[in-house]
């Protein structure tokens, strides 16, 4: 009897001893499984608040519905532009809005204003369903004043269609009103630049012997002074071209930036690879282009004075032009 009993102890151990591992054996998928559910839940949440928002960013009449497109497009909010749009608008929209984190415009120029000129009204037949019924869509035109760190850029204007459904108002399409238009509401990708240098300010060109090339507003050159000579302070003595801001109080030119060129060899020399403030802009068969910018600001102490102001306003000029302008 003792034996028997000795017998179904262990069969019972072994059994919980089995029952207990396979129940280990399963918790680790079960355990995904918990964490999914909620994961997939939580973005499911997400999706329907994010519905739920762009649905009440929509105003009911068509003048806001362009006004608040207009704020996104000075913001340079993607996201909120593009919560105005219709399904149909917003095809192939999304991917180019991601890429550039559902930012709009450029850095420079920007958008310091804008106007709503002109409403138009179209009429088209709705189809089959309502023959005598007629969809309606509104246009306006908006005038977008933009600026640089120099001053005024132009205008740039677009031509939008609203249209009503249910009690609020949608843009179905958004247009240049011209060829020269520059497209500020775009991701930075799509942007014309060609029209931004030819159509809003007059551009004037450096050539300078050394195969470099930059276009400027012909404004801010007239307040520089461009030198060519050697860089004495760099290994082997490369040829460089120094920008200089024309300082009018202080009747002196003070250093903005410099651009040095390198030869392939010269490219390939410790001295030049571990270069801390080095910036390569591009190259031509002239050889390579870096720019090398000041450690400081030139007016430390009195930057907010106007040459302090100026200074800086064409140094950030130059950091955005400086490099466009390298053709191979």
């Amino acid at each position: 009897m003792y034996k028997k009993l000795i017998a179904l102890g262990s069969a019972l151990a072994i059994g919980v001893t089995a029952y207990s591992a396979a129940s280990i054996a399963q918790q680790p998928a079960n355990a995904a499984a918990a964490v999914e559910k909620p994961a997939e839940a939580a973005q499911s949440t997400l999706a329907e608040q994010l519905k739920m928002l762009e649905s009440g960013i929509v105003p009911t009449s068509p003048y806001e519905t362009v006004q608040t497109w207009a704020k996104a497009v000075k913001m340079r909010n993607g996201a909120l532009q593009y919560a105005l749009f219709t399904e149909q608008a917003r095809l192939g929209l999304k991917t180019p809005m991601e890429s550039f984190h559902w930012v709009t415009g450029t850095s420079s120029p920007w958008v310091e204003g804008f106007t709503v000129t002109s409403i138009t009204e179209d009429k088209a037949d709705s189809g089959q369903a309502q023959a005598q019924a007629q969809t309606k869509t509104l246009k306006f035109q908006v005038d977008f004043d933009l600026v640089t760190s120099t001053g005024k850029f132009g205008t740039d204007r677009a031509i939008i269609g609203v249209t009503q459904k249910g009690d609020q108002w949608f843009i179905e399409s958004v247009a240049p009103a011209s060829e020269k238009s520059v497209g500020i509401w775009n991701t930075p990708e799509s942007l014309n630049d060609q029209n931004i240098e030819k159509t809003f300010e007059t551009m004037k060109a450096y050539d300078s012997t050394l195969g470099y090339r930059i276009l400027l507003p012909e404004k801010a050159m007239s307040k520089l002074k461009i030198e060519q000579s050697t860089c004495a302070n760099e290994e082997g003595n490369p040829p460089c071209l120094n920008f200089f801001y024309k300082d009018p109080a202080a009747k002196k030119d003070v250093l903005l930036a410099t651009v040095v060129r390198l030869s392939k060899e010269q490219e390939k020399l410790p001295y030049y690879q571990e270069h801390p403030f080095l910036t390569k802009l591009g190259e031509n068969k002239a050889g390579a282009f870096y720019s090398l910018y000041p450690s400081e600001h030139q007016y430390a102490g009195a930057e907010d004075s106007e040459q302090g102001r100026e200074w800086m306003q064409l140094l950030e000029l130059l950091q955005q032009r400086i490099g466009k302008s390298i053709q191979p």
